[in-house]
């Protein structure tokens, strides 16, 4: 489709009467035309729009969660390395009181700067109880945009979902709903406007707002996606993309080349017939995700085969039970001893929790050992060989 002004006609000279071109339309039926045949490419456009008006009206908080999540993402490579070295706790969901005070100085620094309402609530005072509110919905948030890049029929979205939906409902059940506002910016204008009171509603709960704003209504037309490599909240180019920068995703191969290169990881077979060797310390080297470490493992479906001197059974073993423990429950409820006993596990029921850099995630047996062999789908297993070493590298 073409558009032409029929006051003066290109073509009037084939003829002596003015016409329209074939595939032309006049301009004053242009907007008519599309609005009956584009309807679909104009809401697109409209939806696009929206999004970008989101992400520009709202670029001071993601700012401020780019100060949490570079912030965060230095304190899980530190969990990550005591948990190589073994020198401490490997917890990477612990919020420690040097990380709330970095965090709690530079978005205080931020929030004065932007004249926000919350920044005399909001200081590196004391109580940084604020700051950690403000971490743990920052992840909640990052795990949202992590599990939102998986195909829409992944286990792995809609396994973990829940838990971060639950932190940012949490976050809104603190603050009460923007009030209803009106000003005259000149004599003839009267605007209606949102309000927040920052004496009743807290800035995390504000956020959650935001957040929630986009994760409903925009989420669909604005790819937003965590580096795994700095921490930063940026808008991807495609949904494949896990790095806000070429110089963050050298800096990754590097690094793992510099890993691999060194020895410090020497790679396992792991038979998925029989997997009992991904224990809490392997590490894995996912296409997508790059490198992490099993935090636990477990079986999901394992039973209990019983024989006392009168009969046999056999029965599933609760999840939070281990085989001996359950072994000592059923032979004290059949008032017997056991003469023989064997736990019998499925061991395509296998489930483990790996630790990567920006976030955690459990993998099920079909996502570590998948029937298509491509080397770019398949996760490799390793051990190491110097814990040191391997800390100093990541």
């Amino acid at each position: 489709m073409r558009f032409a002004d029929l006051g003066r006609d290109p073509y009037e000279h084939y003829d002596d009467e003015p016409h329209l071109p074939e595939g032309y339309i006049h301009e004053d039926q242009a907007l008519e035309y599309v609005f009956d045949n584009e309807r679909d490419a104009i809401d697109e456009s409209v939806r696009a729009d929206a999004a970008d008006r989101w992400l520009r009206g709202g670029k001071d908080w993601l700012d401020l969660l780019n100060i949490v999540s570079r912030h965060d993402k230095e304190q899980l490579r530190e969990a990550i390395r005591k948990g190589v070295t073994g020198s401490g706790s490997s917890s990477s969901e612990d919020i420690v009181e040097p990380q709330s005070f970095g965090v709690a100085s530079d978005a205080a620094r931020l929030l004065e700067s932007i004249g926000s309402p919350h920044a005399k609530h909001c200081t590196p005072s004391d109580d940084l109880g604020w700051a950690n509110t403000l971490i743990k919905l920052t992840r909640a948030f990052r795990e949202i945009l992590f599990l939102i890049s998986e195909p829409g029929d992944s286990w792995m979205a809609h396994h973990h979902l829940g838990g971060p939906i639950v932190e940012i409902n949490s976050a809104l059940a603190r603050g009460r709903p923007a009030e209803l506002k009106w000003r005259t910016p000149d004599s003839k204008t009267r605007e209606f406007h949102r309000e927040v009171d920052p004496e009743v509603t807290p800035l995390h709960s504000v956020i959650a707002e935001w957040m929630c704003e986009f994760l409903v209504s925009h989420s669909a037309n604005l790819g937003l996606a965590v580096c795994t490599e700095c921490g930063t909240i940026f808008v991807r180019g495609r949904r494949d993309n896990v790095y806000c920068s070429k110089a963050c995703q050298n800096r990754v191969a590097y690094k793992r080349k510099k890993i691999f290169e060194s020895g410090v990881l020497v790679e396992e077979k792991i038979d998925a017939s029989a997997p009992s060797a991904l224990i809490p310390g392997v590490w894995v080297n996912h296409p997508r995700l790059g490198l992490g470490r099993i935090e636990a493992a477990r079986f999901t479906d394992r039973k209990l085969w019983v024989k006392f001197k009168d009969h046999r059974f056999a029965q599933n073993i609760p999840t939070d039970s281990s085989a001996e423990e359950y072994l000592e429950q059923v032979s004290k409820d059949a008032k017997a001893k056991a003469v023989e006993w064997e736990e019998i596990v499925d061991p395509s029921s296998i489930e483990v929790r790996v630790r990567f850099l920006q976030l955690a995630r459990s993998f099920r047996s079909w996502e570590l050992f998948p029937n298509d062999k491509k080397a770019d789908s398949v996760p490799t297993f390793y051990r190491v060989v110097d814990p040191e070493i391997l800390a100093d590298l990541l």
